[in-house]
């Protein structure tokens, strides 16, 4: 089959475009992003690392599993009603200027010194002021650190649902 002539430019069709009637009516849109005009939950939130026990940890992934909670939705339950029932019980409201930094165990071993329970990987809570000025009350009142009593509110929440691994 012998080759064919390529088309020189300007016998090949150009497409036309339409002249516009009248001039476009839309604005030329904002390079600006908008503004956010509300602040976000969870930066009201703050930011609590728990150490679980490692037989404790997989309870607590059962009870997920099982009630269908979140974990944040879990710790904020678990930490409420241990304060609840304790003697004297920590405060349903905490005062706007409670402290919120959590104490560490007073009776803390040396270092180096072997762990008598093993603790999974640390977790991040986000927990509501309110209940953060709650886990810290606890802590002082009881005169244990944030680990100590963080485990046993988990582990009495866990009882109270009858959650085993």
């Amino acid at each position: 089959m012998p080759r064919q002539p390529k088309p020189s430019p300007d016998t090949i069709p150009q497409p036309t475009v339409p002249e516009p009637a009248q001039q476009p009516t839309a604005e030329p849109q904002s390079r600006r992003t908008p503004r956010r005009i509300r602040k976000p939950k969870w930066t009201e939130l703050h930011p609590t690392i728990a150490h679980l026990y490692t037989d404790l940890n997989d309870r607590l992934t059962a009870a997920l599993e099982v009630t269908g909670m979140g974990l944040q939705e879990t710790f904020e339950a678990a930490i409420n009603t241990y304060c609840d029932a304790l003697q004297p019980p920590i405060p349903a409201q905490m005062p706007d200027d409670a402290d919120l930094k959590i104490p560490r165990d007073p009776n803390q071993p040396p270092p180096g010194t072997p762990r008598d329970q093993p603790t999974a990987p640390p977790a991040v809570v986000r927990l509501q002021r309110n209940t953060r000025a709650r886990l810290v009350a606890a802590c002082k009142q009881e005169q244990m650190g944030g680990k100590a009593v963080l485990n046993d509110a988990i582990e009495a929440y866990l009882d109270e649902l009858d959650v085993e691994e």
